[in-house]
């Protein structure tokens, strides 16, 4: 063969052995892989367990009403809240509120808690509640150290 040939094919053969190295030393070892493709899938996973803070803070927004006691009445307001009571000594206002999976608190009126429950926190007063919501009516809920019992709070959306 030519010497231009055999040139060519050694200096292209150089190439692509040269490449294929470069491949490999880019690649991850297979256990490596594994590891962070479990990593993903947990941490996609957490985020499906995770609320959707902003959608219930939408579906809270306005006045509500409790059926039982009708003097009992709250109010949301972007991330405000303002609960009205009857004979309660200071007058209500509103007070910022946050949505999360556990109480920051120090808190004793939550006795079961589990994962999927959200709850309703109250910085000001470091108060925590647990909290349904539905479009409809929002159910707040714990546990009272005075009477011993559980208690669930039923408000129904005022139109």
């Amino acid at each position: 063969m030519n010497i231009k040939i055999k040139s060519f094919i050694i200096i292209l053969t150089v190439f692509i052995i040269s490449c294929k190295n470069q491949n490999n030393e880019n690649e991850l070892p297979k256990s490596d892989q594994n590891e962070i493709v479990g990593k993903d899938m947990q941490e996609i996973g957490m985020e499906k367990t995770k609320i959707e803070k902003t959608k219930i803070i939408e579906q809270l927004q306005g006045k509500w009403k409790e059926n039982e006691y009708p003097y009992r009445t709250t109010e949301f307001l972007g991330s405000t809240v303002k609960f009205v009571e009857e004979g309660t000594e200071t007058k209500p206002k509103f007070e910022k509120f946050e949505i999360s999976e556990d109480c920051p608190f120090d808190n004793n009126n939550i006795r079961v808690h589990n994962s999927s429950d959200i709850i309703l926190s109250l910085p000001e007063t470091k108060r925590c509640e647990k909290l349904k919501v539905s479009p409809d009516s929002i159910i707040l809920s714990g546990f009272s150290t005075n009477t011993n019992e559980d208690y669930n709070i039923i408000y129904k959306k005022i139109k």
